[in-house]
């Protein structure tokens, strides 16, 4: 019976091989590889509060989310989001 291997990978490498495979996939080379960037909601979270308590205006917010993460978020989908 085959026994499973276990291994440690970071998640630098998992990145760098999930870019690889996508630019593969979508026949590009790997330089011009979709931007892995964390674009996650904890990430978006953690840049609104980080903003909030520097004192932003949420028009400065909303540019940011738009600019960083790729979406447009109306005045109460912000402040839902800032709370």
């Amino acid at each position: 019976m085959p026994v499973p291997v276990v291994a440690s990978v970071s998640p630098k490498e998992i990145k760098s091989s999930l870019g690889r495979e996508l630019a593969k996939a979508f026949g590009i080379g790997h330089a011009e590889a979709v931007d892995m960037a964390d674009r996650s909601l904890a990430k978006a979270l953690a840049v609104l509060k980080e903003m909030k308590a520097a004192g932003r205006t949420r028009p400065e917010m909303a540019a940011r989310v738009e600019r960083e993460f790729g979406t447009k978020l109306d005045k109460e989908q912000l402040k839902a989001l800032v709370r």
